[in-house]
């Protein structure tokens, strides 16, 4: 069974199409890319996928629920925007751990987590330090570490990579 599966989604802004029935299945553990000109809507079906618009027709299903009409907090699915959306007020930690704490996980173990992501990224030293003292690699680390935090069934990425270094990537 397909971990996400999108049938005939279309999506419209008005006169424009951005999305026009696309059809696509996707298997557990698969990595899988959009590539297209800007515009040609990539973006728009992520953000479909991840809850944060709506298709004017078609389903999306994810382990094989149908989570069309399912908000984005609902659903199984973590998207790293390319902006990073880093909390300009928190720390590196309190980024990578904010929705641990939104989900109520006790803080012993969402402080485990946060540990366990800092290592994976390698900013084991960083997690007291604020977005605006970062590098743009490292902000991306941070907002990659939050994206996995959560273990998503679905990691979404808009552009992830360009501010990672090699080694990490």
């Amino acid at each position: 069974m397909a971990l996400l599966e999108i049938s005939e989604v279309s999506k419209r802004f008005g006169a424009v199409t951005a999305v026009d029935r696309v059809s696509l299945s996707i298997e557990r553990g698969a990595f899988f890319a959009l590539l297209g000109p800007s515009g040609c809507g990539k973006t728009t079906l992520l953000r479909l996928i991840a809850g944060f618009e709506t298709p004017d027709q078609g389903r999306i299903v994810i382990d094989g629920a149908d989570v069309t009409a399912v908000p984005p907090y609902a659903r199984p699915v973590n998207m790293m925007f390319q902006s990073y959306a880093l909390f300009p007020h928190l720390d590196v930690a309190g980024n990578i751990g904010f929705g641990l704490k939104q989900e109520g996980m006790p803080r012993r173990r969402r402080a485990a987590r946060v540990e366990e992501m800092l290592a994976l990224v390698q900013m084991a030293g960083l997690a007291k330090r604020r977005p605006h003292e970062l590098s743009g690699g490292q902000k991306q680390r941070v907002a990659l570490a939050r994206a996995l935090a959560k273990m998503p069934k679905l990691l979404l990425l808009d552009e992830p990579l360009a501010a990672l270094d090699r080694k990490l990537r």
